[in-house]
Order: C-alpha cells, then sequence, then structure tokens
C-alpha cells in the first residue's frame, strides 16, 4: 500500500490525507500571500509522485515514471481541482497526467 502526505508552503503538513485535507488546504492556500500560497500532496508507491496546486489555481504535476518531465495546467475554478485530486489519491495518474497535458 502507498502512503501520502500533504505540505503547505507555509510549514504544516498532514500524513494519510483525504480529500476532506485537500479542499481544506485549497480554501486557506486561496486565503494565503502570494509567497505562502501553494501547497502540494506527495503519493508515494516507488518514488514520489507529487500535485502542487498554486494560489492562482495552476497546478503543476511531477510523476515517479519521468520525474524530468513536469505536466502543468492552469484551472478555471476549484472544482476542477478537486476533481483532479480525487483521480490522483485514487492513484489514477494517467487520468491525472492526460488532464494536465
Amino acid at each position: 500500500m502507498s502512503e501520502n502526505y500533504l505540505q503547505k508552503a507555509w510549514g504544516d503538513s498532514i500524513d494519510n490525507i483525504t480529500i476532506n485535507d485537500i479542499k481544506d488546504a485549497i480554501n486557506e492556500t486561496l486565503a494565503m500571500d502570494d509567497e505562502h500560497g501553494a501547497f502540494w500532496v506527495s503519493i508515494i508507491i516507488n518514488d514520489e509522485n507529487v500535485l502542487e496546486m498554486n494560489k492562482n489555481l495552476e497546478i503543476v504535476g511531477i510523476f515517479e515514471d519521468n520525474n524530468d518531465i513536469h505536466y502543468k495546467r492552469k484551472f478555471k475554478n476549484i472544482d476542477e481541482i478537486i476533481s483532479i485530486y480525487e483521480s490522483f489519491l485514487a492513484e489514477d495518474f494517467d487520468q491525472v497526467k492526460s488532464i494536465l497535458k
């Protein structure tokens, strides 16, 4: 079984996260200043798979199969971001990559 954690740019972290932890982090990030307006979720299988959200609603994904490739996309609303994090938590990395391309 994989392990996961959520790290906030302002220092807080949570292990074994749920989608509700991510929803809280999204709302907290949007309320932060630009310097601290980001968080990321990491799922560790063989290596880290990371999905980072910035305050400007941009998501960056880095995956263990090729961590030299950074997938990036700016989203229009929070619902889209929640949906991609649901796929990420389900470890459907191919789906997440296709959304971010």
